[in-house]
């Protein structure tokens, strides 16, 4: 080819970016004071921070560590979202402290309770800790996880599914509700 002669024009278009996935966020909501209301507003509450944010059913439970006060209602919320756990657990504290949480012990009655449950399949163990430490032994947060999850996923740490660990708990009592988040 003649050194002076041109190359066709040819359009490049530039290498796909790498797709990124946005993580998987699940968090559970918890009240036994004003329940219905204090889940509601809390729901609320989360989609003024997420616009996008999926609920599971509301479930009726009886208080488990300390059984002398009413009963809760459970529910579990799933987002997607850039922030990182340091940045979504204050959220979820500056929600409770705007409903007013202040259990007078440890397990005592509540306004509200939001917990960061898992994140993606990050695993923590500092001041936060993912996956939540007790979940696994609770059916009032896996009943309504396997609405929101995979079922036949598995629990980060313990390498079982999510399902098989719901079936370990059916002998708690957890009954689902007509209450919309």
């Amino acid at each position: 080819m003649h050194r002076n002669a041109r190359l066709p024009s040819v359009l490049l278009t530039p290498p796909p970016a790498t797709l990124q996935t946005v993580p998987h966020v699940f968090l559970s909501l918890g009240s036994n004071i004003d329940a219905e209301r204090n889940l509601r507003t809390a729901a609320v509450l989360l989609r003024k921070e997420w616009l996008e944010v999926h609920f599971s059913s509301v479930y009726r439970t009886a208080a488990r560590e300390v059984s002398d006060q009413p009963d809760f209602l459970n529910a579990i919320a799933h987002i997607q979202t850039t922030q990182n756990p340091q940045e979504v657990v204050p959220i979820l504290q500056s929600i409770e402290k705007q409903l007013g949480k202040a259990p007078p012990f440890r397990f005592g009655p509540r306004t509200i309770d939001l917990d960061l449950l898992l994140y993606d399949n990050l695993v923590l163990n500092d001041e936060i800790i993912i996956p939540h430490p007790r979940m696994q032994s609770r059916r009032f947060v896996l009943e309504p996880l396997c609405e929101l999850i995979d079922p036949h996923a598995r629990h980060p740490t313990l390498k079982q599914t999510w399902e098989n660990l719901l079936a370990e708990t059916l002998e708690q009592e957890c009954n689902l509700t007509p209450i919309l988040l």
